[in-house]
Order: structure tokens, then sequence, then C-alpha cells
């Protein structure tokens, strides 16, 4: 195996292949909720989430993998994820969306060596890759001959034909403890799980590969998963893959000026805006979990002192943003709660708008010049349309 990469890290001594069979037409009702509500929170209770895929073959099958330490810290996290907060709102949701879950196989790696490799932090942008797996029916369970016979035998081939094996796994023997979930019981595998370099790279030259059989007593030709990455899978470097964490904030950090462009009236089709420029002190408070954010300006001849309190939820990966000001003196304002995709925030609540009650988006951008911008916008019509109504641009001084 490569271990040349200096940023790479080897996950994980017990880890889960998952393949769902969902309702017809409901995969991507499954991603997006899974990719929005269970990666931070599934991490905040113990687990690594290593990747979550559309089946490319299968258009109703979802794959994803996740690892733990060791068998005890696998209970111990999916009893804290299963009994929380976040699977107890959405598990109806998750599972109206499935017709199967308990295609599942425990794993651990082959020797240390062959670890699943992974970068050590998730990349913020860049363009996801085919990512493709091999399981090996085996008659008996795997041992060292027969892995340092696919090592020579057949690792060296698939790296000739591009293909970047990241982990060399076999069934793990220790009993599934934490029965409220099955896995497969009484069979033994090797699998490999790997990405493809060559973007014109077809299934069908990487399955002439896996035909080869691994060593006596293995199938020829193994079940193989043509695997395309969500958006948010650290396997196969998805965009959005980047965690998010009590840092996503941490660019305000100091003293701005702030120049500002607002729409003098909002979802009226104006297009006269005021511009002015304020002053901003950004804190962290608790830890780091939280954030002060002091705005002060004059507009239209007054003055204009307002609060923004941000604080981090880790068990759900979001933002909640209180806002108040002088506007609207003793009242803190509903929260807006998102968090960042790559270097993005969004974040929605509601607002008012002459007695009636639209949509607000805040957009946070985290530039490369070090030179923030904030965006506020509201839909009339539940986020079918939206109207920019107020923009925010930052220099530090």
């Amino acid at each position: 195996m490569d271990v040349s990469t200096p940023t790479a890290i080897r996950c994980c001594p017990v880890i889960e292949l998952r393949q769902y069979t969902l309702k017809p037409g409901r995969r991507d009702d499954l991603i997006d909720l899974f990719d929005r509500q269970f990666i931070e929170s599934q991490e905040a209770a113990g687990m690594t989430i290593l990747g979550q895929f559309r089946d490319r073959r299968r258009p109703d099958r979802f794959v994803w993998m996740r690892g733990f330490p060791d068998m005890a810290s696998r209970h111990r996290a999916l009893d804290r994820f299963y009994t929380g907060p976040v699977w107890k709102a959405h598990a109806k949701a998750a599972n109206d969306t499935m017709l199967d879950s308990d295609d599942v196989l425990l794993l651990r790696p082959a020797r240390p060596e062959t670890a699943l490799l992974l970068d050590d932090e998730p990349v913020r942008s860049g363009r996801a890759t085919t990512v493709v797996a091999a399981i090996y029916q085996l008659a008996r369970p795997a041992d060292d001959t027969l892995v340092t016979r696919f090592e020579a035998d057949v690792l060296p081939r698939l790296r000739a034909r591009g293909i970047g094996v990241k982990g060399v796994f076999v069934t793990e023997p220790a009993p599934n403890t934490f029965t409220r979930l099955p896995v497969r019981e009484g069979e033994h595998v090797l699998v490999w799980v790997g990405d493809v370099e060559s973007a014109d790279r077809t299934l069908e030259s990487i399955a002439e590969i896996a035909r080869l059989a691994t060593a006596d007593g293995a199938t020829v030709s193994p079940a193989l998963l043509d695997l395309d990455p969500t958006s948010r899978s650290r396997l196969g470097r998805g965009p959005d893959a980047a965690r998010a964490t009590k840092h996503d904030f941490d660019f305000l950090h100091g003293s701005w000026t702030i120049h500002n462009r607002y729409l003098k009236e909002r979802l009226k089709g104006s297009s006269e805006w005021i511009e002015f420029d304020a002053r901003g002190d950004v804190e962290p408070l608790l830890d780091g979990f939280g954030q002060i954010d002091r705005y002060r300006a004059v507009r239209n001849g007054s003055p204009v002192d307002g609060i923004t309190l941000r604080l981090f939820n880790p068990d759900t990966g979001e933002w909640s943003l209180h806002w108040a000001d002088t506007v609207r003196t003793g009242v803190l304002q509903p929260p807006m709660v998102g968090r960042f995709k790559g270097g993005v925030g969004e974040f929605f609540g509601d607002e008012s708008v002459d007695g009636k009650v639209v949509r607000c988006r805040f957009l946070w951008t985290r530039t490369p010049d070090g030179s923030p911008r904030w965006e506020q916008a509201f839909s009339a019509d539940e986020g079918k349309t939206w109207e920019t109504n107020w923009v925010m641009t930052f220099t530090r001084r």
C-alpha cells in the first residue's frame, strides 16, 4: 500500500460496509437527509463517516461506510447516536426511504498497514472521483497466506491500471453486540476499496482485473460496486466533504471595516440601494463554541448598534445565529440556522416584511483574499425565488 502522501492517515480498526435498497426514486431524498443531518452527528457520537455513495449500476442502492476504534467503542457510539436527538428527529424520514438496510458487512483491515487510507482532513473543494469496491466470498476465514498472495498477485495489476487501492479488509470475527442493527454473519469475505485515477476508466476494465482470484478458496468473480461519491463523501473527495466544526467562523475574528449595500425597500421590486460603512469586532466565546460579533454604523443619519451571537452545536454540525440591535430594542431575533459547505455557509430562518412572515437566507462566503462577504435575501414563495436585499463586504482594519 502507498503511504507516501504526507497528509494521509489510516482508519479504522473496525468498519461497516452498508448497502441499502431504497424505494424507487427515493435515493436522493435519503442522500440529502444523510449529508445534512447524519455526518457530524454520528461523528460526534464517536464514529468516523468514511464515505457515502450512489451505486451507478443500481439506481435504488445507497452505499456507505463508517469506522470505529474497536468493537466496544462501536457499541457505545451506535447506542449514543441511535438513542440521541438527531436520529429521533429524523429516523422516520430516513426509514421511509428504505426497503432493506440489513446488507451490512462488519470488517477489519487485513493487516494494520492495509487500513483505509484517508486525507488527514476532508478537502473543502475539488472534484469527486470514482470509488470502486470488490467483495470476494471466501470458503474459509482469510489467513496471512491468502492476504499475501492477494498483495503479490492482484494489487500490482490494479495499480498498473490506474486503480489506487485505499484499503484491504477481511471479515471482523467478533460478534455483533449491537443487535438492533443486523450484519451479515456466517460468511467470510475479503474486500478492497479504491479510487480510479483516470476519468475515462470504465467499470468493465476494472472488472477484468477483479476477476482474478485472490487466492485458493476465493470466488473468481467478486461482487463489484461502482460508486459515485456524494458531495460530502470523504472517500472520493467530495467537494463538500469538509466537516462542520467550531472553527468555521474563525476567519471573522478581529476588527473590520464593513461596506454595506442596503436595499431601501424589500420585496417591492426596488432597485434603490443605500450604501454606508460600519465597524465590526468579533471575539470567540465558550472555548470556541460561540462567537460575539459587535456591529456599529450610522444609517440614514441615525446610529445603529447590533450584536450577533453565534453558537455551534457539535452534535448536529449546525450554527445558530442570533441578532439583536437598537432598532428593535430588547428583542433577540429568532435564530438563523445552518452550516458551511466548502467556502460558503447557508443559514435559514424567518423574517417579517409588512406584517407577513417570509423566509430569510444568510450567505457567508470565505474568500481567498481574506475579505469575506455576507448577503441577506428574502423569499415570499417558500424559497422558490430570492431577492438579495443586503450585502456586506469586510476589510480588516
